[in-house]
């Protein structure tokens, strides 16, 4: 096999002159998943996928790059010559190719980023400014005790390649990220995630908080997450399939990764039991004290 790199902006130019040859016009991105990892977002992609008119973009690695890309630039390089305007361009660009479809029945597109890319919602919404987005997050413990588990805890990483906010978070509690533990550092950055969403949400009309603990109960998926992200006539036309359909993401496993051919997984939510040590227990207590308050609220 051979590797060809090609500049995006030919692409981008290319492939927006044959659709406009073609007739060809891509649905609108009608919602955008964030979370903090282990909350739900992938039950609600999954019950997205059920329906027929949706397309469903689940963590493309480019938009993350994308989004990252400045303060990868920072990190690695320790240069701050990056035009935040052209990389508003590039996520723009990377987004529109990776929510493309032929298929005329497809009338919404979603997408649902990795937790790192909550860091950016900024940068999304001033994109996307009126697409409708839900925050998906979970009790602090729990959050922590499974984003440093074994396999799972990329968090690690951002010791070395912090967001901005994290960088300069750090800075401000005089903290070095270098001398952290590992149930420190993923506190911390679990709390700027928690942070930039939050305040996301309270200067702007177009975001929904979802908790893990509603997000399970019955009927809610479907009568307010489904409808907020424009999908009521969809639900309209066929209520029962639809409610069959979101029962069924409700009781499968999002990810069966590692499992031998990636069989189906069943589960229930309310059997899950999670091992939450003394160390995750006082990291939490530490960092994500604004976000143990919020989930009282």
């Amino acid at each position: 096999e051979h590797t060809y790199t090609l500049p995006l902006a030919e692409v981008v130019a290319a492939v927006s002159s044959h659709d406009i040859n073609v007739g060809q016009t891509n649905p609108p991105v009608d919602g955008l998943l964030f979370h903090l990892g282990h909350s739900g977002a992938g039950v609600v992609s999954n019950a997205l996928v059920t329906f027929e008119t949706a397309l469903v973009v689940p963590e493309h690695p480019a938009i993350t790059d994308a989004l990252f890309a400045c303060d990868y630039i920072h990190n690695r390089h320790e240069s701050a010559d990056c035009s935040s305007s052209l990389q508003k361009k590039l996520v723009e660009d990377v987004i529109n190719l990776a929510t493309r479809s032929s298929d005329a029945s497809i009338t919404h597109a979603y997408i649902k980023f990795n937790a790192d890319s909550t860091a950016y919602i900024s940068m999304v919404r001033d994109i996307l400014p009126h697409a409708p987005w839900t925050f998906h997050y979970r009790d602090s413990d729990t959050t922590l005790a499974k984003s440093t588990q074994a396999n799972r805890n990329s968090c690690v990483f951002k010791r070395r390649q912090p967001s901005s906010f994290l960088a300069q978070k750090a800075i401000l509690l005089g903290i070095d990220l270098d001398g952290m533990s590992q149930e420190d550092l993923c506190a911390l950055y679990l709390s700027t995630l928690f942070e930039v969403a939050t305040h996301e949400y309270e200067n702007s009309d177009t975001g929904m908080l979802v908790p893990y603990a509603q997000l399970v109960e019955a009927g809610f998926i479907t009568d307010v997450v489904l409808p907020f992200l424009g999908l009521q006539a969809e639900i309209d036309a066929d209520p029962a399939m639809v409610s069959a359909n979101v029962e069924t993401t409700l009781t499968t496993k999002s990810n069966t990764r590692g499992v031998p051919g990636n069989k189906v997984q069943h589960w229930n939510a309310n059997d899950e039991v999670i091992h939450i040590s003394d160390k995750v227990r006082a990291a939490s207590a530490l960092f994500l004290g604004n976000a143990k308050a919020f989930e009282r609220m």
